[in-house]
């Protein structure tokens, strides 16, 4: 499979095989695997992982980055589900780098999730979630990425720049005081069950102290009190005991799957230079003898649909991933919505082709009543939203109960017009010009100074206005911030966005011609009717006039022709020259003098600077 997404909030899963195309498919839809609808921008590309069930990640601008994972319908097709995401928040500007995942050899519980940003720098997860969550792994700090980066990898290390080009590489210290067994693997327990494994330390130096261990998940659990106390002598041993407990765990709080952890040793050397702490990585598969469902995603947000008067009903679908996690089939007892009372549902129908899912959402396949999800499986339904009611928000609490166990999940939506983008440029006096104009005329600038005009992009529409392209201008004009009508940016209904066009005109030589400059700003939205905008901006700088001037063009008589160097020394006003030294002495002083002495075709002013030095003895 290939896997795609862009700006318009979609992500397209492909069969390598068969690309098929753009509205090829049945009822014109495109013939692709699967299309996830997520209305959040995507710059740059997915990552991927095949081990443990397989998994997709994206990060949208300024979003969390989410974790899909591989399923498949009752009929066989492949599709994804949106099961977690990180509880970190990617940078609010494009540039966040593609995720990418490595693990030792393709052990379970072993794959990372990395990822750079522009002001994060870089960042790992465990790339296998835990109850809805990509589980952060600390990291050392480094100044942000530069946009799109990827980190390499090699030997167990990890290379990235910042921003400023400084190279790191992060990774276990050379020099490190113990040398432990690890990864610990505890094998499987069921709920309700504990194990106990023996962790065995060797020193490689004189340790002064080990003075405590911490575990990242309280499932785990280990004792300071089991570790030594006093020296530990190089080349000598200890062990502690590590518990994996599951005696007092809920099913509803802990899915079955493969669980990991780092336990973090900290020790007092009597070696300088050595690292002060040790990690070893816990890790097991939780299982469930009995069946246990998962229904994935906890929330399933179709998005928005924009309703007109020639579109006809649109929908959206989503996928729903219905799981039995245990070791024997799980039986389906019923499906049941409810739109307000949570403790009143109403039971899902079969009617007309689809099951009832609640207002407005539907499924044309579910697993029959009665029917069994075999151990260790799971099927995908598509799920569609139709605006049935027209404008306005949509949400139903859909349950799926069974013999083991029962979840509810949300699915909502939301229809409205479309977003209408009223555009104009502000006119420099307090006012705007009508929206047909797309001229921003600076007028005449002075050399050395600046001016600014604006762009204002209101929506008069009843749905969110996204700006889907935007390339400003750069050098002599410039915007003034880079966040200013940027792409990806979204304008709520009756609100609008400004963005701001400097002219920062350079400083001119005397009596050189005019210069026009140009530049443009290309602009486009989600409105269908917009269209795309190419601003144009221009600016004349008017360069200093000075000497006499022809009383008939209007122009100097004296332009500019460039600075030459004099081959001889001394003084360069001689004794018949018609301006004699003085204070007062400048360009237009010097120009007029030989215009009117004589009306030269040259005048040639000059600029001494002497430079004084001064001996101490």
């Amino acid at each position: 499979m290939a896997v795609t997404a862009g700006k318009n909030g979609k992500v397209y899963i492909l069969n390598l095989n068969n690309l098929g195309g753009y509205r090829l498919g049945t009822g014109q839809t495109d013939n692709v695997l699967q299309t996830i609808v997520t209305d959040e921008s995507v710059f740059g590309a997915a990552g991927s992982y095949p081990g443990e069930g397989g998994w997709i990640y994206f990060t949208p601008v300024g979003y969390a980055t989410y974790a899909y994972q591989l399923g498949f319908t009752s009929t066989g097709i492949p599709q994804f589900t949106s099961v977690a995401q990180t509880n970190e928040i990617s940078t609010g500007r494009v540039g966040v780098g593609i995720p990418t995942v490595t693990s030792l050899n393709g052990e379970p519980g072993t794959a990372i999730l990395w990822m750079t940003d522009p002001d994060a720098g870089i960042r790992a997860w465990y790339a296998v979630p835990q109850n809805g969550v990509l589980v952060n792994i600390p990291l050392p700090q480094i100044g942000g990425a530069n946009k799109f980066q990827r980190p390499a990898f090699g030997d167990g290390l990890v290379y990235t720049t910042d921003s400023n080009g400084i190279l790191y590489c992060l990774g276990a210290p050379v020099n490190l005081p113990l040398n432990c067994t690890s990864p610990v693997e505890f094998g499987s327990l069921a709920l309700g069950s504990k194990v106990t494994k023996t962790v065995t330390c060797t020193a490689n130096i004189l340790v002064t102290q080990v003075i405590g261990l911490t575990v990242g998940n309280t499932q785990f659990v280990a004792s300071n009190a089991s570790l030594p106390t006093g020296q530990i002598a190089a080349g000598q041993s200890f062990s502690f005991p590590v518990t994996w407990d599951l005696t007092s765990v809920l099913p509803a709080n802990s899915a079955p799957g493969i669980k990991s952890t780092p336990l973090t040793l900290m020790t007092v050397n009597g070696v300088t230079n050595y690292a002060t702490s040790f990690p070893v990585g816990l890790t097991g598969t939780e299982i469930s003898n009995a069946p246990f469902l998962d229904v994935s995603p906890n929330t399933v947000d179709f998005g928005g649909i924009v309703v007109t008067n020639t579109s006809g009903v649109q929908t959206e679908s989503s996928v729903i991933t219905i799981a039995n996690k245990g070791l024997t089939p799980m039986t389906i007892l019923g499906y049941a919505y409810t739109m307000a009372n949570k403790s009143v549902f109403t039971n899902s129908t079969f009617i007309g082709g689809s099951w009832n899912l609640g207002n407005g959402f539907t499924a044309a396949i579910l697993p029959a009543i009665g029917s069994q999800i075999a151990s260790s499986s799971a099927v995908s339904v598509d799920a569609v939203f139709t605006p049935v009611n027209g404008i306005g928000d949509y949400v139903s609490f859909w349950q799926v109960w069974t013999d083991g166990g029962t979840e509810n999940i949300i699915l909502e939506g939301t229809a409205s017009t479309a977003p209408i983008a009223n555009f104009s440029i502000s006119n420099g006096e307090g006012g705007w010009l009508p929206q047909s104009n797309l001229l921003m005329d600076f007028g005449d600038v002075a050399p050395g100074s600046s001016s600014s005009l604006q762009i204002r992009l209101c929506n008069q529409g009843g749905s969110s206005l996204e700006i889907d392209k935007s390339k400003p201008p750069n050098g002599i004009f410039r915007i003034s911030d880079p966040t200013e009508l940027e792409e990806t940016q979204q304008i709520v209904p009756g609100a609008c966005a400004y963005g701001t066009v400097e002219m920062l005109a350079p400083n001119e030589e005397y009596n050189i011609p005019n210069i026009l400059v140009n530049n443009t700003w290309t602009l486009n939205t989600n409105d269908l009717n917009f269209g795309v905008h190419v601003v144009e901006i221009i600016g004349t700088i008017v360069s200093h006039k000075v000497g006499p001037v022809n009383t008939t063009t209007g122009e100097t008589v004296y332009n500019y022709l460039g600075c030459f160097a004099e081959s001889t020394s001394g003084p360069r006003l001689f004794p018949n020259e018609p301006v004699a030294p003085g204070p007062t002495n400048d360009n237009n002083n010097c120009q007029t003098g030989c215009y009117s002495s004589d009306q030269y075709a040259f005048a040639g002013t000059e600029v001494c600077i002497f430079i004084l030095s001064l001996d101490l003895f």
